[in-house]
């Protein structure tokens, strides 16, 4: 798998490398779509809506094509399985990011988490853990939800991504 997030990065891009010799930003890239896949699956179901909008918010806020981030998600996807825990992944943003990009990382957890119309409590539990391990304050943590949740109801629904049911 390894070999396979390589290959994805080296064919697109040349940027800063980690110590690990893997290139930073897609590394953040990778960890911040993992996250993402986790909270599709907090209830323990895969639904289209919510896997469209990772889509959607990966291909959005990291400005990749639509095939670079549907191999984001298949990788993060495989990654994600493969994680203990959700620290490895907070670590690097928390490193990283800045706080602005971190509150960002928990708006799009809630447009996962709210993508289906319906926010199971293990989805919620799972955006405060996150947001609490990106040290994200508890009034920004409550904005971000209150953003998403006015942007669904003034839009027109995403359509479905059957690719990932």
């Amino acid at each position: 798998m390894l070999e396979a997030i390589k290959q994805f990065y080296e064919q697109r891009i040349n940027p800063q490398q980690t110590a690990s010799g893997e290139p930073l930003q897609h590394r953040l890239q990778l960890a911040t779509a993992a996250l993402l896949i986790e909270m599709a699956q907090a209830d323990n179901q895969r639904h289209s809506l919510e896997f469209q909008a990772i889509h959607d918010g990966i291909m959005e806020v990291f400005d990749l094509t639509p095939d670079e981030t549907a191999e984001l998600i298949e990788l993060a996807d495989q990654e994600a399985h493969e994680a203990t825990d959700h620290f490895e992944f907070t670590q690097l943003i928390n490193e990283q990011f800045d706080y602005g990009q971190k509150t960002q990382v928990v708006e799009l957890l809630w447009r996962v988490c709210l993508a289906d119309s319906e926010m199971d409590r293990y989805e919620e539990q799972l955006v405060r853990k996150i947001a609490e391990l990106l040290h994200i304050e508890h009034g920004e943590f409550i904005a971000a939800k209150l953003r998403v949740q006015r942007d669904y109801s003034t839009q027109s629904h995403l359509t479905d991504y059957e690719d990932y049911e």
